[in-house]
């Protein structure tokens, strides 16, 4: 988001515990709250692209969801099945943007559908989302066309996510709720400021830049509000919430297990079963990759727990209880074309949209974008290549084997050949869910969510 003169900025009173030097909890009005909220309706890839903007100078890591975005953008465009499958994954887009479009302060504002034809749109009748496919005629369809969507309800409320316009607390730790004397008494007693003399009220100035040190803080600490306006920088790189949970990360999530699974081989090492990387095909590694298209929101839903979250399964709870909009509580809703052939998370296709071009009322046709022109699947295509192989390392870098060395890899593993063995290992729905929760608490997910499945194999002599 480019800054201006005219920037947004909230007046925000926060309530200071000067001699622990950390704040108690802040008074918000609903339209900070809103925007607060807005953090969780996020793509966990615009996430990790407007950290990495907003602190150009040094990484911010993101569980290894950083590790899953960086893969896309080092992979050649001749890795995904269409260019358009690069760009989907790099810009996911959330169905949450119409709401976030009425915030007094957005931080990733966006433009709306666009529709692109290819030059020839009067014989090919086919549009795109996208303005790098290519039409089954094999031109580019980067042309916009204006159009006009059909049969669309109008269930937009006043309220952005919050209702009314109260005045919020918000604790250290992200807990939001309708002010009330008794919550104020509450949350002095509860940090042991009974005594009136101790704390400070400091009013402070929350525009973009205080907003991203904020989201950058959700991730990395316990004491969020404290790190942004006390010490303005976040101190840890790792999301400390949650590290002490990790190894509860293979429970099971729910009773029945899917009938589709997704096989590969996992490369272990004996003397402690550990994961040290995956050789896979493209269903796996489109798993992986969807994983950005999820907002923070649906990552906890799907999860299932939010209460080993931290502050971000607080800010979560406050968002449910709070919401003037409905929030789904364990499927996330995409846009349509992050659908794959082996879907294990609880992700559904928004409902298909009608469009009619303005310029001859046209009904539009739109075309899969990760299909390749005429070769239109009804269950969708992949991301990446059909019939190609990765490797994927525990901290979840994925990477095309055709690009690596066997030899080079197992050489920096530092293990003898005698130590490592070869796991075929199947996942479903329940390991799906669990991988992704790994890939955002811990810097080892593979093993986190898979350690179950290593440990009921019998070892394979290489």
């Amino acid at each position: 988001m480019a800054k201006s003169s005219e920037e947004t900025k909230f007046t925000l009173k926060l309530v200071v515990d000067e001699e622990k030097k950390k704040v108690v909890f802040a008074e918000a009005c609903s339209d900070f709250v809103d925007v607060l909220f807005s953090l969780l309706t996020l793509p966990m890839g615009t996430i990790v692209r407007l950290l990495e903007n907003h602190r150009k100078s040094e990484s911010v890591p993101i569980g290894c969801f950083s590790n899953l975005y960086k893969s896309v953008v080092d992979m050649s465009n001749d890795d995904f099945e269409t260019e358009a499958c690069k760009q989907m994954l790099l810009y996911p887009r959330s169905l949450w943007d119409v709401h976030c479009k009425r915030l007094k302060l957005n931080l990733h504002p966006t433009h709306g559908i666009k529709l692109f034809i290819c030059s020839t749109y009067s014989i090919c009748k086919r549009c795109s989302y996208f303005s790098t496919f290519r039409c089954g005629c094999g031109k580019l369809m980067n042309r916009e066309t204006p159009y006009t969507e059909k049969s669309v309800v109008n269930n937009i409320k006043d309220e952005v996510f919050v209702r009314g316009r109260s005045s919020f607390i918000i604790t250290d730790d992200l807990k939001v709720a309708v002010r009330s004397t008794d919550l104020v008494l509450r949350n002095l007693n509860s940090v042991g400021c009974g005594d009136f003399d101790k704390v400070v009220e400091r009013l402070v100035d929350v525009g973009f830049d205080e907003v991203m040190t904020l989201l950058e803080c959700i991730f990395s600490s316990n004491a969020p509000l404290t790190d942004t306006f006390l010490n303005r920088q976040c101190l840890q790189g790792v999301m400390k919430t949650c590290e002490a949970q990790s190894t509860d990360l293979g429970r099971e999530i729910e009773a029945s297990e899917s009938e589709v699974v997704i096989t590969f081989s996992a490369i272990v090492r004996k003397h402690d079963m550990k994961v040290l990387y995956v050789e896979c095909g493209e269903d796996f590694v489109d798993l992986l990759f969807s994983f950005l298209a999820v907002p923070l929101e649906s990552v906890i839903n799907i999860s299932g727990d939010s209460s080993t979250f931290g502050c971000i399964g607080n800010l979560f709870k406050s968002f449910k209880v709070l919401s003037a909009t409905e929030v789904s509580t364990s499927k996330a809703v995409l846009p349509h074309y992050y659908t794959c052939p082996k879907q294990l998370l609880n992700i559904i296709a928004e409902k298909p949209r009608t469009f009619q071009l303005s310029s001859n009322k046209d009904r539009v046709v739109l075309i899969d974008s990760k299909s390749h022109g005429g070769d239109q699947s009804s269950e969708g295509r992949g991301f990446v290549k059909r019939d190609t192989k990765f490797t994927v390392s525990d901290d979840l870098i994925i990477t095309p084997m055709n690009s690596s060395s066997a030899l080079c890899i197992l050489k920096k593993l530092g293990s003898h050949a005698k130590d490592i063995q070869v796991q075929e290992i199947s996942i479903s729905k329940t390991q799906a869910a669990n991988l992704l929760r790994a890939s955002l608490m811990t810097s080892s997910p593979l093993n986190a969510a898979l350690w179950n499945s290593t440990l009921k194999k019998p070892k394979q002599e290489t």
